[in-house]
């Protein structure tokens, strides 16, 4: 068994010195059975940060300004538990771990054992060309599109549903790359 940590975070933006961090999700991944187990789901609110009612998260999903005004759990609160979680020294990542991760560690977190990050290992292999010819980052939607064709999801920007989501990519992810490792250059989908 070889287990790493997804985590997934909604925010209210893109600033992490301004903006709320209103969710967080986080699934273990054994990368050898492709076995998901959810570890931590909560929603937060940080009395400290900016909160729109009308910003993009609340129009994108079914995370409303309500729940998190009135039910999220301060990150004061749950701060200890969640490091303690990173302390497990598992490794870590996150679709876009600069992003996640910035947030987080912007608050103090330290997340110290770090897996790769799919976005970027990713792009070289789903070669999505940007204007200017080079390659882009992929989207969790375009990665989930290329591993998984033929079946249907739409992001719900629910930070433990798209870390399961995450997940599952990072898997098949994995085992593109020991494949092509081994000399299998045959998609193994």
């Amino acid at each position: 068994m070889k287990l790493i940590m997804v985590l997934d975070i909604e925010t209210t933006g893109f600033d992490p010195y301004s903006d709320m961090i209103c969710e967080i999700g986080i699934v273990l991944l054994d990368l050898n059975s492709g076995s998901i187990k959810p570890s931590f789901n909560r929603v937060i609110f940080e009395d400290n940060k900016y909160i729109d009612r009308n910003c993009w998260i609340f129009k994108n999903s079914n995370l409303s300004y309500e729940h998190v005004r009135n039910r999220g759990m301060s990150l004061e609160t749950i701060g200890p538990i969640l490091q303690s979680i990173f302390n497990l020294n598992i490794p870590t990542t996150s679709f876009n771990q600069t992003f996640d991760f910035g947030f987080l560690e912007q608050r103090g977190f330290i997340i110290s054992n770090r897996f790769w990050d799919p976005m970027i290992k990713l792009t070289p292999i789903l070669k999505i060309l940007r204007y200017n010819g080079s390659y882009k980052w992929p989207s969790v939607q375009e990665a989930w599109d290329f591993f998984y064709p033929n079946i249907h999801y739409k992001e719900k920007h629910r930070a433990l549903d798209d870390a399961i989501h995450e997940a599952k990519i990072i898997y098949k992810t994995n085992q593109y790359l020991k494949k092509k490792i081994s000399g299998e250059e045959n998609r193994i989908f």
